[in-house]
């Protein structure tokens, strides 16, 4: 049995990965003199006849015929029908349509944080400056505020939302323990009363102040990664624009079958790195199962945080996994020791990663043993500058950067990720403009829960699928079959991006 003896982590690094979590008419007539026609009587007649009749008849009545019927029927019928009836049908419809319609808005003062003139936004993002100051760590991420102040400056050039203008109040956080993130959420629901915030609470600690405004403050909240019961327990709209880690499991197991890979990786271990994702496990436990597959072992780690605690735990169950014929180690959670000890099998094992976004950092510094790897299988979203649905985003932020702001994977060493700032900008910015619009004029928490629902799919930046609706609270369905190839030392896509929702 092959085992790792040494993984080298720590509370930063731990930190650093869970951080790395766009349309002539003319005739003639000729007529004999009456004068003439009575003087002569019977001698004269027949020279009068013959001269007189056979050319009046011959000249005077075929032209007059000719000339005057033809074109009078031809040119007079068919340009009056021509010209009159299909003019007049597409000149009058049309506008009358669209000028009604704009002239049916009445804005009033109609919930908390919305007024007739404005709508009061708050944002909560990452000091990644003061984070780096204060844990001495050199994360290479901008901060969000100056992207979304460009981005709602762009909203309220355009109109706003309905004639609204946004206005944006910011506030930063450390995302160690809860402290700070507490103090942000007082401040941007008490004190500044706004009807949304953006973005959102993450990492170790924060994440679940987000509580603190949709349960405890009832306030809106447009990001994060809400589990099952945080859903339940919200009093207000709490909708995030990347896939949930609980939709996630279930949606990696429908791209592995619609890309053909599902029946081939089986047996499965279903391995989740904290008790948090029991539920998940047993939702992709019960789907592999009904697509027909095997999984003989679920497993969560009571001992995260704990390396030497983790790997006893993880050689007992590969000694199980040995014995049930396990072919694919599934990783649900960021779990580098498990990872990590995974990868030391060599290729023993196919090693599936249900959160390919959460392991970007790969590229720059992959796992120690890597290249002596098995299979490694996740997903993700391959960003790119030429997907078309950035819109404006991208000249915008690109302003706001004084460069152009690239994806992760196209930086090298220590270049700035402006990329992050500008897609949590953009996307959660879209997402929300796009709910409050179908919400109409009486903006509320009501009218906003009620038109969240009623979107079906929708077009969101960066994203080839998205959709909201009943029940359904994170927008993105789109994901990509990615492989690690070691001998580039980079993820690459195997599969388009496909819609995981059926």
């Amino acid at each position: 049995m092959m085992r790792r003896t040494s993984i080298r982590r720590t509370t930063r690094a731990t930190l650093l990965g869970t951080l790395l979590l766009a349309a002539g008419c003319g005739g003639g007539e000729s007529t004999t003199p009456t004068t003439t026609t009575a003087a002569p009587t019977t001698t004269v007649a027949s020279t009068t006849t013959t001269t007189t009749l056979a050319p009046t008849t011959t000249t005077t009545l075929a032209p007059t015929t000719t000339t005057t019927v033809a074109p009078t029927a031809t040119t007079t019928v068919a340009p009056t029908t021509t010209t009159t009836v299909a003019p007049t049908t597409t000149t009058t419809v049309a506008p009358t349509t669209t000028t009604t319609t704009t002239t049916t808005i009445v804005l009033t003062d109609s919930f908390r944080g919305v007024t007739a003139e404005a709508i009061e936004v708050g944002l909560a993002s990452i000091d990644f400056e003061g984070l780096n100051r204060d844990f001495g760590l050199s994360l290479t991420y901008a901060n969000f505020g100056p992207f979304f102040e460009a981005l709602v400056a762009d909203l309220n050039e355009r109109g706003g939302i309905l004639g609204r203008r946004v206005n944006l109040t910011t506030r930063t956080f450390i995302p160690v323990g809860p402290v700070s993130a507490d103090a942000a959420c007082i401040e941007l629901t008490e004190d500044e009363q706004v009807f949304v915030v953006l973005n959102g609470f993450a990492g170790p600690g924060a994440e679940s102040v987000n509580e603190c405004f949709t349960d405890i403050h009832a306030t809106n909240l447009i990001g994060g990664h809400p589990a099952p019961e945080q859903l339940e327990r919200a009093q207000a709209s709490w909708i995030a624009y990347d896939i949930s880690f609980s939709r996630r499991g279930l949606a990696f197991i429908n791209l592995l079958r619609e890309t053909g890979w599902l029946d081939d990786l089986g047996p499965y271990l279903l391995y989740g790195s904290n008790p948090d994702y029991q539920l998940v496990l047993d939702d992709m436990k019960v789907a592999l199962e009904a697509e027909g597959q095997s999984v003989p072992v679920v497993a969560v780690n009571e001992v995260t945080g704990d390396e030497t605690a983790t790997i006893a735990f993880l050689e007992v169950l590969m000694e199980k996994a040995r014995s049930e014929g396990v072919a694919s180690f599934v990783q649900v959670g960021e779990g580098v020791y498990s990872v990590e000890y995974v990868i030391g099998l060599g290729d023993e094992f196919n090693l599936l990663i249900h959160n390919g976004d959460s392991i970007g950092a790969w590229a720059q510094e992959p796992p120690p043993g890597i290249e002596d790897a098995g299979l490694i299988l996740t997903n993700r979203n391959f960003p790119s500058r030429d997907d078309p649905s950035w819109g404006r985003c991208l000249e915008i932020a690109d302003a706001v950067a004084e460069t152009e702001v690239r994806p992760p994977d196209d930086l090298v060493g220590d270049e700035t990720n402006y990329w992050a700032a500008m897609s949590n900008a953009c996307q959660s910015l879209a997402l929300f403009e796009m709910i409050a619009t179908a919400a109409g004029p009486d903006l509320t928490n009501e009218s906003f829960a009620a038109a969240a629902a009623s979107l079906d799919n929708i077009e969101l930046p960066g994203y080839a699928f998205a959709s909201l609706g009943p029940g359904k609270f994170d927008a993105r369905d789109s994901l990509t079959l990615t492989r690690w190839d070691s001998e580039a030392s980079a993820f690459e896509a195997i599969s388009e991006a496909v819609d995981t929702t059926g």
